[in-house]
C-alpha cells in the first residue's frame, strides 16, 4: 500500500523508511506537520509484526502529537519515530548512533525524545551524533514525573466532569500499565486515597507496586473491572467495539497513545455513557516537559502547561455535553482551533 493511500495518512509533511544495515537499523520516521521549523516527537523502538503495523502507528503518532502540542499552546508540530525490532536485543549504541545521525540530518526540524522501548539513557547516546533530543538523562531525565503529573491534572478534570467531586479518596481505579508513568500515577492516587486495582504483563513493574498496597488483577481483567476509572497507560488501541461492551467504568483517562482502535469506537462509548478524556491531552505531560529541555519552555511555562491539561480537558467535556457530540470530536474542534493560533 502506498504511504499516500494509507487509511492514516494526513498530508503528513514526510515519510521517510530509514536503514542502516551495519547496525541492522530499520525504522520509519514521520512528520506530521511543522510550526517555525520545527516538530517533535517520541522515538519508540517495538518489535512491529509487520512494516506495515509500523506505519500505521508512525502515521496515528506523529498525528496525535500536533494536536498534543496544539492543544498545549505550544509552537511544535508533530512528529514520531519508530524503530522496527526488539529493544532487549538490537538495541546497541551503534544502531542509536546511526538513528541520531539520520536526525541530525534533519537539521533540527525534528526533537526526538523517549518513548516505548526508549529512555533517557538512551536519549544520551543518541546525543552523542545528535544535539537534536531532549529527555536525555543528564538534563531533566525520565519523562515518567511529568507525564504522569500530567496524566493525574487529567484525572481530577475527569473526576470532576464524572463525579461531581473534587477528591480521589474512595474511588476505585484500574490502571492498565504500571511501568514508568503507571507506576508513577498508582503512587499519586494512593496517596490521595483511592483505592487502585493495577494490571501488566512485566512482573518486575509489578513487584515495583506490591509496597504500595494496590490490589493486582491478571492483565486480561483489568479493562472490565469493576472500578469507577480505568487509566490506560500501555499499549494503544485497547478501547474497541469488541472491549467497550465489557467495560463497567464510568469514566477512562489514561497515557497511552491511540487508545481508541477506531474512530467509531468514540461513539460507542459516548453510547454507553462512558467519559472518555482523549489521550493526546492527556499525555502530553512527556512532551511539555521535552520542551523544556529544547529552550522552547521555562521551567515555569512548563509546569503551568502540565497543570493546564485538567483545565483543557475541562474545556472538551463542556464542548462535547453543549454540542451533544463525542469528546474526540469535540477535542479535534478544539485542536483545529489551536492550530491556527499557534
Amino acid at each position: 500500500m502506498s504511504v499516500f493511500s494509507h487509511p492514516e495518512f494526513d498530508s503528513h509533511l514526510r515519510v521517510t523508511h530509514v536503514t542502516d544495515p551495519d547496525s541492522g537499523l530499520v525504522a520509519i520516521h514521520a512528520i506530521h506537520r511543522s510550526i517555525g521549523g520545527r516538530s517533535g516527537g517520541g522515538i519508540r523502538f517495538r518489535p512491529y509484526a509487520t512494516e506495515g503495523d509500523a506505519l500505521t502507528d508512525v502515521l496515528r503518532l506523529s498525528r496525535a502529537m500536533s494536536n498534543k502540542f496544539a492543544l498545549a499552546g505550544i509552537p511544535v508540530g508533530g512528529a514520531k519515530s519508530v524503530i522496527i525490532g526488539d529493544p532487549a536485543t538490537l538495541k546497541t549504541p551503534t544502531l542509536l548512533a546511526a538513528f541520531g545521525r539520520f536526525i541530525d540530518g534533519l537539521q533540527g526540524l525534528y526533537i526526538g525524545g523517549p518513548d516505548i522501548g526508549t529512555n533517557a539513557d538512551d536519549m544520551v547516546e543518541l546525543a552523542r551524533t545528535t544535539p537534536y533530543v531532549a529527555g536525555r538523562a543528564d538534563q531533566s531525565g525520565s519523562t515518567a514525573v511529568p507525564t504522569a503529573l500530567g496524566c493525574f491534572a487529567g484525572l481530577q478534570a475527569t473526576v470532576r466532569a464524572a463525579f461531581g467531586r473534587d477528591e480521589f479518596h474512595g474511588l476505585r481505579i484500574a490502571i492498565q500499565g504500571v511501568g514508568g508513568v503507571g507506576g508513577e500515577l498508582a503512587r499519586m492516587l494512593v496517596d490521595r486515597g483511592a483505592e487502585v486495582l493495577v494490571a501488566d504483563v512485566d512482573s518486575a513493574a509489578l513487584r515495583q507496586m506490591a509496597p504500595l498496597g494496590v490490589r493486582i488483577i491478571a492483565p486480561e481483567a483489568i479493562l472490565s473491572a469493576d472500578v469507577d476509572i480505568l487509566s490506560p497507560n500501555a499499549m494503544g488501541a485497547v478501547l474497541s467495539a469488541q472491549t467497550v461492551p465489557t467495560i463497567r467504568a464510568r469514566a477512562i483517562c489514561g497515557c497511552a497513545n491511540n487508545q481508541l482502535a477506531t474512530p467509531e469506537v468514540a461513539h460507542l462509548l459516548t453510547e454507553r455513557g462512558i467519559l472518555w478524556a482523549p489521550d493526546y491531552v492527556v499525555s502530553a505531560g512527556g512532551a511539555i516537559d521535552g520542551c523544556k529541555d529544547a529552550g522552547i519552555l521555562s521551567a515555569e511555562e512548563r509546569d503551568a502547561r502540565i497543570a493546564g491539561i485538567g483545565t483543557t480537558l475541562t474545556t472538551i467535556f463542556d464542548l462535547a455535553t453543549r454540542g451533544n457530540t463525542t469528546t474526540e470530536a469535540a477535542a479535534q474542534a478544539l485542536a483545529r482551533d489551536a492550530v491556527e493560533n499557534v
